[in-house]
This record gives structure tokens, C-alpha cells and sequence, in this order.
């Protein structure tokens, strides 16, 4: 778009413009109508434009936007508005992101944005049952409460899952987790055996091994 086609916007360009071009006219910021600009990417249902706009914008409705993008329900514009624009109800887009059952974007909002609700996103993460998104919450998460995470983990038969957990979890019941990956006989055949090869793993069985060993002694 020309220089020229910035300075003298009219009612035909918010209309007939890609959304791109009504992006990089609003970041120019001459002659540009941003109230008009946003109602009509809104009006087009596009969510990636409407979070582009209120990263990029110097004026930006962020309510409007904001809802805008609940309504349209797309998790990860909504989980990374929540990340970089200046303004954003994270109580509320956390609900959101919840309603949707989107783990992976519940996991990536407790990384990335700033004041999030830790205690609300394990409840969510836990209620909706994957394994794999709790795990990189106990592994990656500032705050997580890891005595109630591994009750929802032992739970599974996702054995990767609890190698992984014993590995990068700052608390872990090694010795119940063992148990479990004993349980399975065959399909945790092959994490028995990275545990062995695990450093931190192998040190806590010895530790486990060494104790049962004692215990017989001391009765003795």
C-alpha cells in the first residue's frame, strides 16, 4: 500500500482492504480510524488480525478486542493477546481458555503471562484429564502443587508421563512410581529400563533399595 493510499483512507478501504493491509495502515498511523479499523476485523470473524491490531496498534480498544476473541472461541490468539498486549483480563480469559478445554493453551498461559492463577490452571488441567499438558505444568510452571499433581498422574497408564515427571518434577514419589511402572509389566518395560539409565531416577532406586535392604537387618 502506497503512502498515499495511508494519508487519505476512506469507508471503501476499511470494506474492500485485506485485513493485512488494514493491519500495516493502522501501525502507519496516519489518517487511520481505529475504532472503524477494529469493528471491521471483527465484523470478519479473524482472529489472528484482531490480536495482530492490539499488539501492533498504537490504539487499540482492548474490551472490544478482548471479547471479540472469546466469542470467536480460537484459544491459542486468545492465549497469546494474553501474553503480549498491554491490556488483558487474565482471570477472565483463563475461564475462557478453560470453557474451551484447550490444556495446551491453559499450559502455555501458566508459562507466559503475567499474573496468572496457578491454583486455577491445575484444577483445570487436572479436571480435564491430560497427563501429558500436568506433566509439562509440574516441569515448566513457577508455581504447582506437586503432591496433588502426582495423585492425578499416578492415576494413568501414560507410563512415559511418569518417567518423564521423575526425571524434572522437583518432588516425586519415586518409589510409588515405581510400583506403578512395575504394574504394567510390558508396556513399562521400556521405562523401567530408561530408568536405570535415568541419573536421577537410578539414584533414588538406590536409595529406595538400600532402605528395604536395612530394614530386615535392623529388625533382625
Amino acid at each position: 500500500m502506497n503512502t498515499a493510499g495511508v494519508e487519505m483512507i476512506d469507508e471503501e478501504f476499511y470494506a474492500s482492504s485485506p485485513s493485512g493491509e488494514i493491519i500495516r495502515a493502522g501501525r502507519a498511523g496516519r489518517s487511520f480510524d481505529y475504532g472503524r479499523g477494529l469493528a471491521e476485523l471483527v465484523r470478519r470473524k479473524e482472529p489472528r488480525f484482531i490480536y495482530l491490531a492490539g499488539t501492533y496498534w498504537k490504539q487499540f480498544d482492548y474490551g472490544t478486542g478482548f471479547r471479540a476473541l472469546c466469542e470467536l472461541g480460537d484459544a491459542e490468539y486468545l492465549y497469546r493477546a494474553g501474553w503480549y498486549w498491554k491490556e488483558f483480563d487474565r482471570a477472565a480469559g483463563l475461564e475462557k481458555l478453560i470453557g474451551l478445554g484447550k490444556a495446551r493453551y491453559i499450559f502455555y498461559a501458566g508459562l507466559d503471562w503475567k499474573g496468572f492463577d496457578y491454583e486455577r490452571g491445575f484444577e483445570a488441567l487436572s479436571a480435564l484429564g491430560d497427563v501429558e499438558y500436568l506433566f509439562y505444568a509440574g516441569a515448566h510452571w513457577k508455581e504447582f502443587d506437586y503432591e496433588r499433581g502426582f495423585e492425578e498422574l499416578i492415576k494413568t497408564d501414560r507410563l512415559e508421563f511418569i518417567y518423564k515427571a521423575g526425571c524434572l518434577w522437583k518432588h516425586f514419589d519415586f518409589l510409588r512410581a515405581w510400583k506403578r511402572l512395575e504394574y504394567f509389566v510390558e508396556d513399562g518395560e521400556e521405562w523401567r529400563g530408561r530408568a536405570f539409565e535415568h541419573e536421577r531416577w537410578r539414584f533414588a532406586l538406590r536409595m529406595i533399595w538400600d532402605d528395604l535392604w536395612e530394614r530386615p537387618r535392623a529388625a533382625g
